[in-house]
């Protein structure tokens, strides 16, 4: 079958050709599991998107590893500049500490915060404050409360989402969350 006409069992074929060796070369790069999993379901769904076009490649196994070598650089790329917007923030704000209004508003923020908190289950909240505010890493969660690490991360990677959504919703980024509250 020609790829013009690429089946949702032909894409299948070729996901499961490719999704270990795509996910292993993802995964050498961005050094994170998680990160891993969600560059490589990107890309396989850019590949789906592309799925008309595969017709005109000479090369399929050329032309899949050029956007996974460009999906996991973009990822480096974004990493590297949040990282720096950060810092920035981060210094331009330490003087400015002391200032009452910004105390104020900082507490604002806090309120924020354990409200967007208060909308989680008891579990995904008691795993996140666990992580959060008692420092402990996700094994030690999983012990704890008897759960998968995978499921620890899982309720914090939710709890996280959870957070920034509703912040956004009230109309607060997280940039200007991480001002003032660090």
């Amino acid at each position: 079958m020609k790829p013009e006409h690429l089946s949702t069992l032909d894409f299948d074929c070729l996901f499961e050709h490719y999704k270990k060796r795509v996910y292993i070369y993802v995964l050498k790069v961005v050094k994170s599991q998680f990160l891993a999993e969600e560059i490589t379901q990107e890309i396989f769904i850019k590949l789906w998107l592309y799925r008309n076009k595969l017709s005109e490649i000479n090369n399929l196994d050329g032309f899949i590893f050029k956007i996974v070598r460009n999906q996991a650089l973009n990822h480096l790329r974004k990493a590297a500049y949040d990282e720096r917007l950060l810092k920035e923030i981060l210094a331009f704000a330490a003087p400015e500490q002391n200032n009452v209004d910004e105390k104020i508003i900082a507490a604002d923020y806090q309120l924020l915060v354990q409200q967007a908190l208060d909308c989680l289950s008891p579990q995904r909240r008691l795993v996140y404050e666990l992580s959060r505010k008692k420092g402990l890493n996700y094994e030690e969660i999983a012990c704890q409360l008897n759960l998968s690490r995978n499921t620890v991360k899982n309720h914090i990677v939710s709890a996280l989402k959870h957070i920034h959504n509703y912040l956004s919703k009230n109309g607060i980024s997280i940039a200007v969350l991480l001002l003032f509250l660090s």
